[in-house]
């Protein structure tokens, strides 16, 4: 490519600005990657960015174009600092980025420049490269993109993008997008964003114009060396690219999908063949009857509810519930995880926090219970699928009956209907069937509060609605709403549950907890323990105490033990006495062999330890 550089006043330039760009790069990628050593080949990339620096430098120079020069330049000075974006919040985020992650950052978009630069030589006559300068912007747009969505999401959740963030995603619509981006993100700063952005890349194309330049007439000779090099950028800018933070949590986001519909898949094999698997049922036919009633709420966490000591009593039916010996409250439950998903994939199955079973091994509670003989029944406010048919509706799809009552397809947590239009769908269930059991999925508290119940005698907070409110102050009334009225279908739902269906046990948790305030949520990357704390209670019917009561003694006395709702499948099953088989006594809550307290519990898939919640557990807390 730069054959025609020859005198000696030109490889001196070429020199002197290939050592100085590899020294800068090299200083920066010291600087912002944490330590741990130099890798060699890392270097030896910055060294061959440096070096076509170098050449880009001394050919513009030798040709006189200084506007090109300073224009080329200014380019990489924009584009390098743009790539010093994640490196730079990731200490603050409490990501190590080592040296080698910080030259992938650095070294994607100096790539796609020079890529670009390359490109146009070959291209001939000005319509030809204005074509390859408009194709190099979009790609520039797309790079900026990524940027300003490092910056936008730390300034939101003062953490990179994460796995944890990619999953979200992928569970979300452009509905739910709108919404959360109408709770968290002032419009004039997302107008102000969104024309920083497109300026940004406007400015970097017009300047492009002065250096995307080449000589007119280009020796064959030259022209197989331009072609080679253009290959090796277009390959080091692929590598580069498949190495940087975004790229590896995309991968890392669809191997987790990936498992997710695996476990779907595998699902769906099961649903014809396991209540014909001779095994199981030999195993579980001798499970004693009973009506066994499974409420799954979303996005509760019990420091804002009245029952469990919340200043507002936004629980009435609950509070009083607790009053009443046939219900137990347990004071210091856990979900696994921050989102839906994930959480319940573990809540419903074999697979928790404890143990190594591969997701797509595990058993579901509605498999274990079909096995044995039970009429399962799955009525949900959720939609039945998400954006990648999510495992939850794939679990429920497995039931005998089944009532979606959502009809969005792909649209995750819209509604138009409140949770109340589950109670008809459960009156509908045949009390005389004694061996049943029936799962309720609420839609609950989950953003926008506000549209999660009817305003007609729910709108009970603020109490004083002439006062100013913060918007803080806003979201707490709202969601604080929302947890009213799930407590007065719960009272509905209990209503039918004990009257009509003369159930024996009812047990209700949430799916995972929420951060109330200005800008909620429940976003793994911010993670605070609120998210994680949920309600459990279970109600259990006097002669379901008669013939169980150990199993109540237990429930009493340990209300205020440590629980992770990813023991519910075994301690279900433990209820509903389906011991014989894909059962772990260690962690069934109400065990005699349950094994679990304050020096092993964990929640965040492992990764969190619960005595770290001293502001809700203390210091000394044990289980007792």
């Amino acid at each position: 490519m730069f054959s025609f550089i020859t005198d000696r006043g030109w490889k001196a330039v070429w020199t002197a600005v290939t050592l100085a760009s590899f020294a800068v790069m090299f200083a920066l990628n010291f600087l912002f990657g944490s330590p741990g050593g130099l890798v060699w080949w890392s270097m030896i990339k910055i060294f061959l960015l440096a070096l076509q620096f170098g050449g880009v430098t001394a050919y513009l120079f030798r040709k006189n174009l200084k506007k090109a020069l300073v224009s080329f330049w200014i380019t990489v000075l924009c584009l390098g600092l743009l790539s010093l974006i994640a490196p730079v919040l990731a200490p603050f985020a409490k990501v190590v980025m080592n040296t080698e992650d910080t030259s992938f950052e650095m070294a994607t978009p100096l790539f796609l420049l020079l890529t670009g630069v390359t490109a146009s030589w070959l291209i001939p006559g000005p319509k030809g490269r204005m074509a390859v300068r408009i194709l190099w912007a979009v790609f520039v747009l797309l790079y900026c993109l990524i940027q300003f969505t490092y910056i936008g999401y730390f300034g939101l959740t003062h953490a990179l993008i994460s796995v944890n963030m990619m999953l979200a995603l992928a569970q979300t619509n452009l509905h739910e997008a709108l919404e959360y981006i109408s709770v968290n993100i002032p419009l004039l700063n997302l107008v102000l964003a969104v024309a920083a952005l497109f300026a940004l890349s406007y400015v970097i194309f017009r300047v492009s114009g002065y250096f995307f330049v080449g000589p007119r007439d280009v020796s064959g000779r030259t022209k197989k060396g331009v072609v080679l090099i253009l290959i090796f950028e277009v390959a080091a800018l692929i590598f580069c690219f498949s190495q940087t933070r975004i790229a590896q949590t995309v991968a890392q986001t669809q191997d987790t999908v990936k498992s997710f519909i695996e476990y779907q898949h595998m699902v769906e094999e099961r649903r014809h063949n396991v209540i014909n698997n001779k095994h199981l049922s030999n195993k579980l036919k001798h499970a004693p009857d009973g009506v066994y009633v499974l409420i799954i709420g979303e996005s509760e966490t019990r420091d804002h509810m009245g029952v469990y000591g919340y200043p507002r009593d936004n629980t009435p039916f609950e509070t009083e519930a607790a009053e009443n010996k046939d219900y137990t409250f347990f004071t210091h439950a856990y979900s696994s995880y921050t989102q839906t998903v994930q959480s319940l994939t573990y809540a419903l199955t074999q697979k928790n926090q404890y143990n190594k079973i591969p997701l797509v091994d595990a058993y579901s509670i509605i498999d274990m219970a079909r096995a044995a003989g039970f009429r399962t029944t799955w009525i949900s406010n959720q939609s039945r699928f998400g954006i990648w048919d999510t495992p939850i509706g794939a679990i429920g799809s497995a039931c005998d009956d089944q009532h979606w009552m959502n009809d969005y397809i792909g649209t995750g947590v819209q509604t138009k209907d409140y949770d109340s239009i589950l109670v008809p769908q459960l009156q509908k269930v045949d009390p005389n069937n004694r061996r049943q059991l029936i799962v309720i999925h609420l839609m609950g508290s989950h953003v926008s509060y506000w549209d999660r119940y009817p305003h007609a005698g729910f709108y009970k907070y603020p109490l004083d609605q002439s006062k100013t409110r913060s918007k803080d102050q806003v979201m707490i009334d709202e969601y604080d709403n929302s947890v009213l009225y799930t407590d007065h279908v719960l009272s509905e739902i209990m209503n039918v549950a004990i009257n009509h269906l003369h159930a024996d046990e009812v047990m209700y948790f949430s799916d995972h907890g929420e951060l109330v305030t200005q800008n909620p949520g429940h976003n793994a990357d911010q993670f605070e323990f609120q998210m994680v704390h949920i309600p459990f209670w279970i109600y259990t019917s006097p002669e379901y105490q008669k013939k169980h009561p150990a199993e109540f003694a237990a429930m009493k006395r340990r209300k205020n033990w440590l629980f992770t709702n990813d023991m519910a499948y075994d301690t279900l099953m433990g209820s509903m006495g389906l011991t014989s088989v894909k059962y772990d006594p260690t962690c069934d809550f109400f065990s005699r062999k349950y094994d679990k307290d304050i020096t092993n519990m964990m929640t965040m898939y492992g990764n969190i330890w619960l005595r770290e919640d001293v502001k809700a557990l203390g210091t000394n807390y044990k289980n007792q």
